[in-house]
């Protein structure tokens, strides 16, 4: 926002300063200047028939005078050992003053040297002397004057616009910062001096983030509850089911008892979802629990092939990620061929570990869908287990721990899973 703020702002002080500066030139500064070459041109012109009709012994006093109080002075030919330059906007006015005031065109020329100097030739009956004065005489060079006027006067106006545009994004960059923090993490606080508007905003965002903690932390006690109860009931239908006469056919107890166990695995994942959503914070070391998960998995049957390093001091809930990862595992194991890559890298703002399995992948647009409860891709993954929460329970657990969880597929292919947090 604030490169899209600098950048309209900018180039729209920068042309209202040319135009400001454009309307000062033609209205104040070159009327002046045209009054300041018709006044030097009447100077010029009396000078030079004083100059002629004053006898000669006279004239050295006078050009003496006329050097000291106006700064020009009288020379019977052009200096021709100095070169001659480019022209001069104030020469070319001058010239044009001379010319209506004498009926002829009479030419300015503009020499270099040590001191640009302008001379001017003025015929006085019949005899033509060079009437010279050094740029110093004029208050300003015109040119100059209008590149330093808008380069200093736009460089202040986009300094100060800048700084005004950062103090008041400053704020928004705070909202914006507590908006993609955790529930749990402490609100930051606005910069002192900021408009109300901010703080108000973040006031109803304090609220709004109490609000949808307590509807959470209701869903999750509904879930836990209802996930509870219903193992009573699921209870006394197994204890149903082995009282089943003997004479009962295999395939019905057969089909009976997996759904018995497909409700109580459906069940227990419904609890872990509940208790996912609160978080027992506590300090152990990351990679000696990866080392347990991994561990577990082999003796599952699971291939792991893991590049960690010894150490990892981490504070969460140790039991959830946990969980987290034996969900991941699980998924690997029933889509991923059962082989997992896993990588811990560790950057300047974050850590992530990754996760990679050797299954067909998640087309991208289904890659947040599995995220959901219930959603199942087996079509897509080329199996038919799984009630649909192993990766929606994932999710909740890393957002618990204040982690990042998201899904790519790999360049050789498979799946990967990154779960990424602050550090």
């Amino acid at each position: 926002m604030f490169a899209q703020t600098a950048w309209t702002l900018g180039p729209g002080i920068v042309v209202l300063q040319i135009l400001t500066l454009v309307i000062i030139v033609l209205t104040v500064l070159y009327p002046l200047a045209e009054r300041s070459a018709e006044d030097l041109a009447g100077l010029i012109v009396i000078s030079a028939q004083t100059y002629q009709e004053l006898p000669p012994a006279e004239r050295p006093a006078f050009l003496k005078r006329l050097q000291a109080d106006n700064g020009v002075e009288i020379s019977a030919q052009l200096d021709r050992s100095i070169q001659h330059t480019h022209g001069h906007i104030y020469g070319w006015l001058l010239s044009q003053a001379l010319s209506k005031r004498l009926g002829k065109p009479v030419p300015v020329d503009v020499l270099g040297g040590r001191v640009r100097t302008f001379w001017v030739p003025v015929n006085i009956s019949g005899q033509t002397v060079w009437v010279h004065f050094d740029r110093g005489r004029l208050a300003s060079s015109f040119p100059i004057a209008m590149i330093f006027v808008l380069a200093f006067s736009t460089l202040a106006l986009v300094v100060l616009t800048m700084i005004l545009v950062r103090r008041v994004l400053r704020p928004l960059g705070v909202i914006s910062q507590a908006l993609r923090g955790s529930l749990k993490a402490p609100l930051p606080t606005l910069p002192p001096g900021g408009a109300y508007e901010f703080q108000q905003i973040l006031d109803i965002f304090a609220e709004l983030r109490t609000r949808l903690q307590a509807m959470i932390n209701h869903q999750s006690l509904l879930l836990t509850g209802i996930s509870h109860d219903l193992r009573s009931p699921l209870a006394r239908l197994r204890m149903a089911w082995e009282l089943l006469p003997e004479n009962t056919s295999a395939r019905i107890k057969e089909g009976m008892l997996q759904d018995i166990e497909r409700m109580d695995a459906l069940l227990a994942q419904s609890l872990d979802l509940g208790r996912s959503m609160v978080a027992k914070v506590a300090d152990f070391d990351l990679m000696v629990l990866m080392a347990e998960v991994g561990a577990e998995f082999e003796r599952a049957g699971g291939h792991w092939h893991a590049q960690l390093p010894r150490r990892y001091p981490f504070r969460g809930d140790r039991e959830a990620l946990r969980r987290l990862f034996s969900n991941l595992l699980d998924n690997a194991m029933r889509y991923g061929g059962g082989v997992v890559h896993v990588e811990f890298r560790k950057m300047a703002n974050q850590a992530l570990i990754r996760l990679c399995d050797q299954g067909p992948g998640i087309p991208e647009n289904d890659m947040e869908k599995v995220f959901e409860p219930f959603i199942r891709l087996d079509d897509a993954r080329g199996h038919g287990e799984g009630s649909g929460l192993g990766l929606a329970i994932a999710r909740q657990l890393a957002e618990a721990q204040g982690m990042r969880l998201r899904l790519l597929n790999g360049a050789s292919g498979g799946l990967c899973v990154e779960l990424s947090w602050p550090v």
